[in-house]
């Protein structure tokens, strides 16, 4: 089932145009209201039986092998969601897919997206999310997640209080100093908020045990995160005023379905990359209620015209 449901949507990416349709002025989706993306690690453990073959064949040779016990699968999750329809998603295990801006691209057209149309992705700062959009002809551009943006300002600020290099009564002044670099991000002004981090930390690097310290290492951390993502930081505080999406929880709660309690490693489930693959897309046709009987024979006949080309491969 699942690689049908693969085949089907290979099978969409290859009827599709590789480029944004020329003669078009382009405009935002009005029915699509926010694309978000989000991703998962699973950490697999060989089972015993591959770890007991792996012995014995050290035996035999009388050699010692690199010893592979665990592997990761990264798994890739979307949702969008609309003005005037349900949600839907989108997965994949990204060593599986030859491109990610295709399957982008294959999602939003089955979810309605006209060539003329663009959407706005909102998504965290992995490579696999900014080679998607880029090549992507129906995105129009990437939202650093705002989530991330607060997360990385409150380890910052929570370093100071634990720093034993900064004086009790410094505290409070750097404490507001962080937050005042956060509003400024907040409206839009990450290039004053960058410039406001710097200094903080130019300021502590009198102390010479600074740099051997957490506080260092946030503050730099920070500091790139903002200066590097400069051009997909918006003015969080404008779309937030007018119920925009800022973050990419939707995404998240999308993995939580897709990634299911039948894949956590504590169930002891053993996955290849092909076969969580496979998962995922039945997962996402049946959270998208695409498991129709017409879907399902549509599926059947495609599995029946190619089991031929699948034995020949084999």
């Amino acid at each position: 089932m699942g690689q049908c449901l693969d085949l089907s949507v290979q099978h969409d990416i290859a009827q599709q145009p590789h480029h944004a349709s020329a003669g078009f002025e382009s405009r935002e989706s009005k029915d699509v209201a926010c694309v978000a993306v989000d991703s998962a690690w699973l950490t697999l453990y060989a089972s015993p039986k591959i770890r007991r073959a792996q012995h014995a064949e050290e035996q035999l040779h009388c050699m010692r092998m690199k010893q592979v016990w665990s592997y990761h699968v990264n798994i890739v999750a979307g949702r969008a969601t609309f003005a005037s329809r349900p949600a839907r998603l989108y997965g994949y295990v990204h060593k599986q897919v030859a491109s990610a801006a295709d399957r982008l691209d294959q999602f939003l057209r089955a979810g309605g997206v006209q060539p003329d149309e663009r959407v706005t992705v909102i998504s965290d700062d992995a490579g696999e999310f900014v080679k998607a959009v880029q090549g992507s002809a129906l995105a129009r551009g990437r939202i650093l997640n705002w989530f991330h943006i607060a997360m990385k300002f409150k380890a910052a600020e929570n370093s100071i209080w634990g720093s034993k290099h900064v004086e009790p009564h410094e505290r409070d002044r750097m404490r507001d100093w962080l937050r005042r670099a956060q509003w400024l991000v907040w409206h839009g002004k990450s290039r004053k908020a960058a410039a406001r981090i710097k200094e903080l930390d130019e300021e502590l690097m009198v102390n010479p045990d600074h740099e051997d310290s957490t506080l260092w290492w946030n503050l730099r951390r920070l500091y790139f995160y903002i200066d590097n993502n400069e051009s997909t930081l918006v003015n969080y505080g404008a779309r937030y005023r007018k119920g925009l999406p800022i973050s990419s929880s939707i995404a998240e709660s999308a993995v939580n379905l897709l990634v299911s309690h039948r894949m956590a490693k504590k169930q002891q489930m053993r996955w290849t990359n092909e076969g969580a693959h496979h998962l995922v897309q039945v997962r996402v046709a049946a959270l998208n209620g695409e498991l129709t009987p017409k879907r399902l024979a549509a599926l059947s006949k495609l599995r029946c015209e190619n089991a031929p080309q699948h034995r020949q491969v084999a």
